[in-house]
């Protein structure tokens, strides 16, 4: 679970490179959080989620896409997830596109 506290703090700030600009000095940091994701994708967060990844999802975010549209307890974290863990530090104000 400690890798999730790692993995967030960093999506929060490796996220900020899509404004562009200056902001793009921070594309390392966007690059460590991108591999973290993918690695946590595929062992601790598909534990946690009981769901494994389908093909394509190589992202946790790919996923929450899928999930959002679940109508039991998956669903319901991932709606959560992105509205209030993701969304609003996206500079677009959702990560994760809704149906």
């Amino acid at each position: 679970m400690i890798s999730l506290f790692i993995l967030w703090p960093l999506y929060i700030i490796g996220i900020q490179a899509e404004r562009g600009g200056w902001w793009r000095l921070i594309l390392p940091v966007t690059l460590v959080a991108a591999a973290l994701d993918i690695v946590l994708n595929y062992t601790e967060l598909t534990v946690l989620t009981w769901d494994r990844p389908r093909h394509g999802e190589y992202t946790f975010s790919m996923r929450l896409e899928r999930l959002q549209r679940c109508d039991d307890w998956r669903g319901t974290i991932a709606r959560f997830i992105e509205k209030y863990m993701l969304g609003p530090f996206d500079p677009d104000g959702f990560h994760v596109k809704v149906d």
